[in-house]
């Protein structure tokens, strides 16, 4: 079983390399480079472009699952507590 660090590392990795897919394929459709365009044609660029932006998608959403207790804890560090501790105002 992998420990709660090692998933988190591959996560990340996973999110690296569908975000520089992403960018790098919607930059290519953005520019359609003349040299390129039966290669990008050939394997279906856009269709690529909308596949790994999905992906991408799923994966933050699990990305920000896993850090659900962080953004629990940091809520209540900055918004609730911050309340509490001044005087009531009359």
């Amino acid at each position: 079983m992998l420990s709660k660090s090692e998933k988190n590392c591959y996560l990340n990795i996973a999110l690296l390399v569908f975000g520089a897919a992403s960018v790098l394929t919607g930059i290519a459709l953005s520019l359609k480079p003349p040299s390129l365009m039966p290669f990008l044609k050939a394997i279906n660029i856009k269709a690529l472009h909308e596949w790994v932006s999905y992906g991408l998608t799923v994966l933050v959403i699990f990305h920000l699952l896993f850090h659900l207790e962080w953004f629990k804890a940091m809520t209540k560090k900055r918004i609730i507590k911050p309340k509490a501790q001044h005087p009531p105002v009359l």
